[in-house]
C-alpha cells in the first residue's frame, strides 16, 4: 500500500441531533462520532456529547419528539464551544462520513464559524446515504433511503427515537457491511 493512499485517512462517522431543521433558528443539541481506520474500518475511538440548548423557545416540537429531548437527560450537557473544541481535534485530516452528511456538516460548519474554531478535518465528506443508495439500486426496488428503513435492510437494529450515538453506530455498521462486499485493490494508478 502506498504511503499517499487516500484510504489511509481516518474516517469519522458523525451524527447530530438538532432542535429543528432550520439552520438559522435551530441548534445542535447532541453530537456523536466514531473514528475508524480508513482501510480496515476498525474503530479506534468514539465520541458523544449532549449540548446545552440556548434557545429552546425556537425549538420545533416535532424535532424534540424525534430526538427524544428531555431536560433530565440533558442536565449534564456541555457548552457547544467546549464540545466543538474537543470534536474538532478528534481526528486531524479525518474524513467526515454521515447519513445525509450535508445536513450535519451545515450545522457543524456554522457552529465552528460562529465559535471561531478551526477544526482539523479534511474538506472531503462521504455521504453514507449515497453509498447505500448505490448498493440498494443494484439489488432491486426499494421504497425509502431513510436511515431507519435502510438499517432494517442491512439487519442493523435502531431504537425508534433518534439518538446521535445510535444513529452514528448504525451509519458505521451499514457502511461497513457495504464495504465488506467490495474487493480491496492495491492501487488504481491515479
Amino acid at each position: 500500500m502506498r504511503n499517499d493512499d487516500f484510504r489511509s485517512k481516518k474516517l469519522v462517522f458523525i451524527d447530530i441531533e438538532t432542535t429543528g431543521l432550520s439552520l438559522i433558528n435551530s441548534e445542535i443539541i447532541e453530537l456523536a462520532a466514531i473514528v475508524c481506520d480508513g482501510i480496515s474500518l476498525k474503530i479506534e475511538k468514539t465520541f458523544h456529547s449532549r449540548i446545552k440548548p440556548l434557545h429552546m423557545e425556537r425549538a420545533q416540537k416535532e424535532a424534540l419528539l424525534v430526538n427524544g429531548y428531555d431536560p433530565i437527560k440533558w442536565r449534564d450537557a456541555r457548552d457547544l464551544k467546549d464540545v466543538l473544541l474537543e470534536f474538532g481535534n478528534l481526528a486531524p485530516s479525518g474524513i467526515l462520513v454521515g447519513w445525509n452528511v450535508s445536513f450535519d456538516w451545515a450545522f457543524l460548519d456554522k457552529a465552528f464559524e460562529e465559535n471561531q474554531i478551526i477544526h482539523k478535518f479534511d474538506y472531503h465528506k462521504i455521504d453514507a446515504m449515497s453509498v447505500a443508495y448505490a448498493e440498494l439500486f443494484k439489488k432491486g426496488a426499494f421504497a425509502s433511503i431513510s436511515l431507519r428503513k435502510v438499517a432494517v435492510t442491512f439487519n442493523v437494529k435502531l431504537p425508534a427515537v433518534h439518538d446521535a450515538a445510535n444513529d452514528t453506530r448504525a451509519t458505521y455498521e451499514i457502511f461497513k457491511k457495504i464495504m465488506a462486499g467490495n474487493k480491496v485493490q492495491d492501487t488504481l494508478g491515479i
